[in-house]
């Protein structure tokens, strides 16, 4: 019986010195074993992507390009970036900004890659923000997903790691996504020049042959009607 006791004791020291421990360093270590976790193929499929969802976590609600999923009582939201497809392809040169969702104190933040299915390196970032009363906001950009979490200061790494998790297994049909999205077209644009004003030289010397009617034609000069002045008869 007291073997038992001091085991259930030191496996509660165990996990209270986790929990103690800094948010930023549980983040890196839980997002450090997860960079290199060997990757799934993707069970679930919508219009516009895939992506893998491992059984522990569930699934609430779903769109046509958003997911509210639960795991261990925490919800967060993981959603398409739309508008960051459509600025890769029409503005490339214009860099986007990220905005953070909240102008409170950080907890924790990282920024790296990771494997993506197809072997190229996909960019995210994390920002762990105090909310208040033990609650956290975990944002999270991971390729074209983003995600969002309010949950326990304590569990937030581990909704990160969630987070990161999904996020390395999804595959975007961009293609789809423009079609769906935009409705831009290239235009094939063809000048047409319009003459506007003629250059000629009045051959004897007078303005008027440089006006042109519709025809064509020069527009004869108009000129007012003269009054005959009837000569006065001489009374001889």
């Amino acid at each position: 019986m007291k073997k038992i006791l001091c085991l259930v004791l030191c496996l509660f020291m165990a996990s209270c010195s986790n929990i103690s421990g800094s948010i930023q360093s549980r983040l890196d270590e839980r997002i450090s074993a997860c960079e290199n976790a060997p990757l799934k193929t993707p069970n679930n499929r919508k219009a516009y992507y895939s992506y893998y969802l491992d059984p522990s976590i569930g699934r609430i609600h779903s769109t046509g390009t958003g997911n509210v999923f639960s795991l261990d009582g925490d919800s967060f939201v993981m959603n398409l970036d739309v508008s960051k497809i459509i600025n890769e392809k029409y503005y490339p040169e214009k860099e986007v900004a990220r905005i953070d969702s909240l102008n409170t104190e950080k907890l924790a933040e990282r920024s790296g890659t990771v494997t993506d299915l197809s072997g190229n390196e996909m960019p995210y970032h994390i920002v762990v923000s105090w909310c208040d009363d033990q609650e956290a906001l975990v944002s999270v950009e991971c390729g074209y997903m983003k995600f969002d979490s309010l949950c326990n200061t304590n569990t937030a790494p581990f909704i990160a790691e969630a987070m990161i998790a999904i996020g390395r297994t999804v595959s975007v049909s961009t293609a789809e996504v423009l079609s769906a999205y935009t409705t831009r077209e290239g235009i094939d644009y063809v000048g047409t020049p319009v003459e506007l004003f003629e250059d000629r030289t009045p051959e004897n010397g007078s303005i008027e042959e440089l006006l042109i009617d519709y025809d064509g034609r020069v527009t004869p000069q108009q000129q007012a009607e003269e009054t005959v002045v009837p000569e006065s008869e001489n009374d001889e």
